[in-house]
C-alpha cells in the first residue's frame, strides 16, 4: 500500500511539473537524493491530504530572496509576515521544489486545483482549514502587494518553484492562494 501511494504522488508530482517519469529516471532520482535534515523548532504543520509536512521558521530579509532553509523535508514560514495563528493579514508559507537531489514530498500541492483544502496547525495545536482560491504560475518577482499583506482578510499565501531550471535557478513561481474554510 505504501509503495502504490510513493508511486501515485511520484506520477503526480511528474505531471504537476511537466516531465515524464521512466523506471530507470525514479531509480536516478531516488539514488541521486539526500535530503539535509531540518532544523530549528517545528512551529507548526501543513496537511494536504494525507501528507503531513513540519514548518519551520525563516527569516525573509527586506527585499530579498525568499529562501526557506534548504530541505525538502520541512516548509517554510516566513517570519516577516503573519504567524499561524494570525486572524488577518498574510501568512507566507514557501518549501523547495527539490533540492541536493530530492524533490519535495510537498510538491504534491501542486497537482491540486483550486477549492481545494488544506490544514495548517499552529504550535499550539489549532487547526485551520484553507481553501485554494488562486493558484498561478508567475515570472520570479511578480508577486502582487496583496499576497504579502499584514493587514486586511486572512489568508495563506503559498509559494514554491517552477519552470525551467538555469543558472541554478527555476524562472518561475508557482503561487496558491487561500482563505480560511
Amino acid at each position: 500500500m505504501k509503495l502504490e501511494k510513493f508511486i501515485r504522488v511520484i506520477l503526480g508530482l511528474a505531471l504537476a511539473i511537466g516531465i515524464s517519469l521512466s523506471p530507470t529516471a525514479l531509480t536516478v532520482s531516488a539514488a541521486a537524493c539526500k535530503p539535509e535534515k531540518p532544523t530549528g523548532k517545528t512551529i507548526g504543520t501543513i496537511s494536504v491530504g494525507n501528507l503531513d509536512m513540519p514548518i519551520k521558521a525563516f527569516n525573509y530579509p527586506a527585499g530579498g530572496i525568499m529562501e526557506p532553509q534548504g530541505t525538502t523535508l520541512a516548509a517554510g514560514l516566513s517570519l516577516r509576515h503573519m504567524p499561524l495563528d494570525s486572524r488577518l493579514g498574510t501568512t507566507v508559507i514557501t518549501w523547495h521544489v527539490n533540492y541536493n537531489g530530492c524533490w519535495s514530498p510537498l510538491n504534491v500541492l501542486m497537482g491540486k486545483e483550486e477549492g481545494f483544502v488544506i490544514t495548517l496547525e499552529d504550535e499550539d495545536g489549532v487547526r485551520t482549514k484553507y481553501k485554494i482560491e488562486k493558484k498561478l504560475v508567475v515570472k520570479k518577482g511578480d508577486y502582487k502587494k496583496s499576497w504579502f499583506t499584514l493587514i486586511g482578510p486572512r489568508q495563506i499565501a503559498l509559494f514554491t518553484c517552477t519552470g525551467t531550471f538555469t543558472k541554478g535557478h527555476y524562472e518561475k513561481n508557482m503561487v496558491f492562494i487561500a482563505t480560511p474554510f
